[in-house]
């Protein structure tokens, strides 16, 4: 793995290089937030944000919310944290159908994926995560503060 001092990203070389990059996520955003996860199809998207729950300690992962859209869990230390993948949702009406406009009220960990779909619901602190591959196995993760 590589980091950069000038710019905040990060190089994962290949897919075992996820758990250092894991540490250094939860040693740099250790409270609840909201982290918007950008990239294209196949980024790695949900692949970060497993190795980030286990990396919490959720023991039962339930894999991906595409059809569901939200996952929910319990961490250790009792706080909800939730999965999102708003991939399905079409448009507002099926956002505030669903409860996004409350759900994101919680003092909850929220990893939300796609998140240019309900950019309206997500909160002002956001945390803006992109994923990209560069190469064949190797991506590069950048962070920026919707502040």
């Amino acid at each position: 793995m590589k980091t950069s001092k000038d710019e905040e990203y990060y190089i994962l070389d290949k897919i075992e290089d996820i758990a250092a990059f894991t540490e250094l996520f939860l040693k740099k955003f250790p409270l609840p937030s909201c982290i918007a996860i950008s990239g294209e199809m196949g980024s790695g998207k949900t692949t970060v944000i497993t190795a980030i729950l286990k990396a919490m300690g959720v023991a039962n992962l339930q894999g991906s919310p595409t059809y569901s859209i939200i996952q929910s869990y319990i961490l250790p230390s009792k706080v909800r944290c939730y999965h999102l993948d708003t991939y399905r949702i079409e448009n507002n009406k099926e956002a505030y159908e669903i409860g996004l406009e409350e759900l994101f009220e919680e003092d909850a960990y929220f990893f939300v994926e796609w998140p240019e779909k309900i950019l309206e619901f997500l909160p002002p602190n956001t945390i803006w995560m992109y994923i990209r591959e560069i190469e064949h196995q190797k991506r590069q993760i950048t962070f920026k503060d919707d502040n």
